[in-house]
């Protein structure tokens, strides 16, 4: 069984840790504050690509940028992606109970409902989180990497249910991992991440973005019109090109019951 989960990280835009207990964005020549346009605008355009291509998602929130950016992604899956960007490999015990049970509130204060799943942010989790989390009614995480192999399932791991996100070694000897950034970048084309996936012949493959990066690169800032066009191009011929391969998309949530 082939199962494909698309998921989207939903924080500041172009986060930058100012702090091991926050995050900004990076200076466009206003400064460091964190910024949610270009969030906005991305999660819009993923919101219509996934009703496009009939496919379900998730988005882990990151929840004060949920405060600001809700339209448009209610109707999905909301899991957690800490409060404002922390670093928990930093934090202590105290510090990490805080910011998951605060965010915990304000995603059931927005979508009606406890966050089922949990992805830390930098994907950096700290050994700490797992007994925190599940007594805040979370039940699957998705913080570490595996290397892609034939069969890719998710597995116990501190009593929640972990839903890696898949990396390899390319040709050339460069590391490709589920996240969509390079190739939002120009440095990987979607028939990369195809090849990717088609490695794995059974379990839940992970795709991974930030809605942010649909409008405006690290490297080139604010992207122009035809640029912003190809890049949806881009994420619309991974969706279709894993169809294609026999890969059914589901939510995260969903994926973490399925009974291989």
């Amino acid at each position: 069984m082939r199962i494909a989960c698309f998921t989207v990280d939903l924080d500041r835009d172009v986060n930058i840790p100012i702090s091991p207990w926050e995050a900004g964005s990076t200076d466009r020549g206003h400064g460091v504050a964190p910024r949610f346009k270009s969030t906005a605008k991305g999660s819009r355009m993923l919101s219509k690509l996934f009703t496009e291509t009939g496919i379900d998602a998730t988005f882990f929130a990151e929840a004060r940028t949920l405060q600001e950016v809700s339209d448009d992604i209610l109707d999905y899956e909301i899991a957690m992606h800490g409060l404002e960007h922390e670093d928990l490999s930093m934090l202590d015990e105290n510090d990490t109970e805080q910011i998951i049970f605060d965010a915990s509130d304000i995603i059931w204060d927005i979508a009606g409902q406890r966050p089922e799943g949990f992805r830390a942010p930098y994907m950096k989790p700290n050994d700490e989180m797992y007994e925190i989390l599940l007594d805040a009614g979370v039940t699957y995480d998705s913080s570490n990497y595996v290397d892609v192999s034939k069969t890719i399932r998710p597995y116990e791991l501190n009593g929640l249910t972990e839903i890696p996100v898949p990396k390899d070694t390319d040709g050339n000897g460069k590391n490709i991992y589920g996240y969509l950034w390079a190739m939002h970048e120009n440095k990987r084309s979607p028939q990369d991440y195809i090849d990717l996936a088609s490695k794995m012949e059974d379990g839940v493959f992970v795709i991974a973005t930030h809605s942010w990066h649909m409008v405006e690169s690290v490297d080139d800032g604010m992207m122009d019109s035809a640029r912003k066009k190809v890049n949806l191009e881009n994420v619309r011929q991974v969706i279709e090109g894993l169809q294609k391969k026999g890969f059914e998309f589901t939510s995260m949530s969903h994926a973490s019951r399925i009974t291989f």
